[in-house]
Parts: C-alpha cells; structure tokens; sequence
C-alpha cells in the first residue's frame, strides 16, 4: 500500500485529493454489492477506470476492433483487467504510451482511483450520499427484436425503437456483478449494463411435500400482450419465490385453471 499513497500524493491537487477519498472509502468497503450502495459505486467506477488507464493506450480507440475483442474476452474468461489488478507488477500496459515517462502500477492505480471519483461526481452528481451502484448498474429485459436491432437497417431500427416500450423492460437498479453469486456481469471497461442474469433461480428441497421453489427471471409467457409476459420481474428483483408444486390437488391454486390445448391436425 506503501507504493500507492506515495503515488496518490504525486498527483496535482485537484486528483490527489479524489484520489485519496477513493483510497479510504475503498479501503473500508464492506464488499457488498447492493444497488442502493454509495462505495460500491465508487468500486464499479474504479473497475471500469483502472481498465480504461490500464489497456485503452494500447488497445483503443474504444470504438475500434481491439478493444471490443478485449472487452468481449473479458465476458468468456479470467480477464487480463482482473490478472493486472491482482499481479502483474512488471506488465508492459502499465507504462501510459500517451506520455513520455514510464508510468509503474502505482501510478496508473492512483490514477484510476481518481478517475473513479471523478467519474461518479459526472454521472451520479457530487453529494456522495445520492452515489448508488443501481443508478449505474441496471437490468433490462430486452426482446429478441430488440436484440436484433444493431444488425437491421435505419429504417428497421427506426420502427423497433417506436415499440420498445411495449416490447422491453427496464432498466431497473442491479446489485452484484460478475463476480457475486447473484450474477449480473456486464462488459468492464464498456459499460454497467448487465448482459448476464439467472434466467432461472430454483430451490429443490426434498423434505418438503412440494419441494421446489423458484422464479423465472422475467414471465412464462413470450408474448408481450399475455399478462404473463413480465409478472415474474417483481419478484425475481425481490429475491422473492413461488412454488412449482407437483401433486394434484396444488396445481390449480399456483397455476390457474387456464389451459392451452394443443391438438394435433388429422
């Protein structure tokens, strides 16, 4: 640590004094990832900082084929961001190619310890207290469409967007992040808009007379007229649950007495 305040207080001024609330506030985070959390904000924001100090020199622009593979692998496997700020001392991409010293791990870590501040002051404003993970990191149910929408054409996209209020969900605050059980990873360096969720959490508990419990992560049903096509998001973002039961006499009080039959033509 001893490296890295003697780093902080190289800094001008103006970072040097971000750079040490980011320091202390990180130092004496509980780690907890909740949505409404004003120093896991803070540590998203250094996440995303230290990548951008870290690798953007070499791999940019940001808009280029480099770094949209680099932010992409990181999506598919123990990331070269994670690598660095575990190890690495000796790596290469710590020297900023921008400037003409070389800069250590220190440096670029105070850096992006400052730059973290400095970007929750732009984003989420300058009273610490209105900081939230969850005005950053969000869920959105989008549709297939939707998904599609980046590969069709102007005039395609156009109308998608005319329907996405009707077609989409969100976005709406998410805890965790790629590394918590509760999963909600999303591309570090690029953005905080989650691209990974549970579709499913499911609970199985043998000793019980109905032992499974769970929810799906948005509705049951695909069709965005149906009732069923978003009821599950409340509860998903609860951690709420609701019983999958097996016998007879339950299945009517959980699932309705609606039913879908599907004949076959003749």
């Amino acid at each position: 640590a001893l490296p890295l305040r003697q780093a902080i207080d190289a800094l001008p001024e103006a970072q040097r004094s971000r750079a040490r609330e980011a320091y202390d506030r990180l130092m004496a985070f509980d780690g907890k990832l909740t949505a409404s959390s004003s120093d896991a904000a803070l540590y998203g924001a250094f996440l995303h900082e230290s990548a951008r100090q870290i690798f953007l020199d070499e791999l940019g622009p940001e808009d280029g084929p480099a770094w949209k593979a680099f932010v992409e692998t990181a999506n598919l496997s123990y990331s070269a961001q994670a690598d660095h700020l575990l190890g690495r001392d000796d790596s290469p991409f710590w020297d900023d190619t921008r400037t003409p010293q070389k800069e250590d791990k220190p440096a670029i870590l105070a850096r992006s310890l400052a730059a973290a501040v400095e970007f929750c002051e732009q984003r989420l404003g300058s009273e610490r207290k209105a900081w939230q993970w969850g005005k950053l990191h969000t869920y959105e149910w989008q549709s297939d469409s939707s998904k599609m929408a980046p590969y069709l054409g102007a005039g395609e996209r156009a109308g998608l967007g005319a329907i996405k209020g009707y077609l989409d969900r969100g976005p709406y605050p998410a805890g965790g992040d790629h590394t918590t059980l509760d999963v909600s990873a999303y591309g570090w360096g690029q953005d905080f808009d989650t691209w990974l969720i549970p579709a499913m959490r499911l609970i199985v508990d043998f000793g019980q007379s109905e032992p499974m419990i769970g929810v799906n992560s948005s509705g049951q049903s695909g069709n965005p007229a149906s009732p069923h096509y978003a009821d599950g998001i409340d509860a998903w973002l609860k951690g709420r649950y609701v019983s999958f039961p097996f016998q007879p006499q339950n299945l009517d009080r959980v699932y309705g007495n609606k039913r879908l039959t599907l004949t076959p033509a003749r």
